[in-house]
């Protein structure tokens, strides 16, 4: 497994490299614009001035708070990091194991002595591995910016919280999307899907805060549990990083079963015909 996990990581370095690059650079700026914003009373005016003639908006970007380190990442930078992340993982959950199988390529890998518990489980941790890469030059780059910023501080740690939540429900996307790519015919469509729900949850969730109707609608948004100035403020909620990571092994063992049993193609793109789950369990059991 371990040969499986240095492997992939291996293949992982231009996608770490492209998007650690992107997110650090994202980070410095968002970090440098706030000594801007707070130097610039013009700024603060228009603010504002959008709090009080549009209050539904202001209340949707939460513009009353931006004047600090905390609500200025809570506005500019995890309001939307999540759904360029989210993205991210779909793609390698969708590809981690079928973009071999339609290459042609998986059925030659499991020719040699490694089983498919060991691939499987071992491409899983990597591409987890990666995402906390991710997160960690996401992290890092906002602190790289508070050694030269005047006004832009927040201790190490606390900063850090809101990434631990994301990263449990970018975790959810990534194995979601590994689940869908077990079970449609090409990892196109799983990529497809997987990307649709992470849009939908980022609209649902950003809209409810001015759309009434869709409050209840939110509640079934995962980035609605997301916890960015809240968990700097108060703490992280570990009941809902731990729900997060319970259905996360469970989406990941289902996974796992499917492709166990899964009668893999020499390459190309499946038919619509889906595995019955049901008769999987049923062989597990007897």
């Amino acid at each position: 497994m371990f040969t499986i996990i240095r492997n992939t990581l291996r293949k992982s370095r231009g996608a770490l490299l492209g998007w650690g690059i992107g997110l650090a650079a994202l980070g410095i700026m968002m970090g440098s614009l706030f000594d801007m914003m707070v130097a610039s009373s013009e700024m603060i005016d228009v603010m504002n001035a959008y709090t009080v003639a549009m209050p539904e908006l202001a209340a949707m970007f939460k513009m009353d708070e931006m004047g600090t380190p905390i609500g200025w990442l809570d506005v500019e930078y995890f309001s939307f990091v999540p759904l360029i992340i989210g993205l991210f993982v779909t793609g390698v959950g969708a590809n981690m194991l079928a973009r071999d199988e339609e290459d042609g390529t998986l059925d030659f890998i499991l020719a040699h002595p490694v089983s498919r518990t060991a691939l499987f489980w071992g491409r899983f941790l990597a591409n987890t591995l990666v995402t906390i890469i991710l997160m960690l030059i996401a992290w890092a780059s906002l602190l790289l910016t508070m050694t030269w910023s005047e006004n832009f501080s927040i201790p190490a740690f606390d900063l850090l919280l809101p990434f631990v939540s994301m990263f449990g429900i970018m975790m959810f996307f990534m194995t979601l999307s590994l689940l869908f790519g077990m079970l449609l015919p090409a990892r196109r469509m799983a990529r497809m899907l997987s990307g649709m729900l992470v849009g939908a949850s980022f609209f649902i969730t950003l809209l409810s805060a001015a759309v009434e109707e869709l409050e209840s609608v939110a509640d079934f948004s995962p980035l609605a549990y997301l916890e960015t100035a809240t968990a700097i403020k108060d703490g992280l909620s570990l009941d809902w990083f731990g729900m997060f990571i319970a259905i996360n092994l469970v989406l990941a063992l289902i996974a796992w079963q499917l492709f166990q049993r899964r009668d893999i193609r020499v390459g190309g793109e499946g038919s619509w015909r889906l595995q019955n789950l049901k008769s999987i369990f049923a062989k597990n059991s007897t």
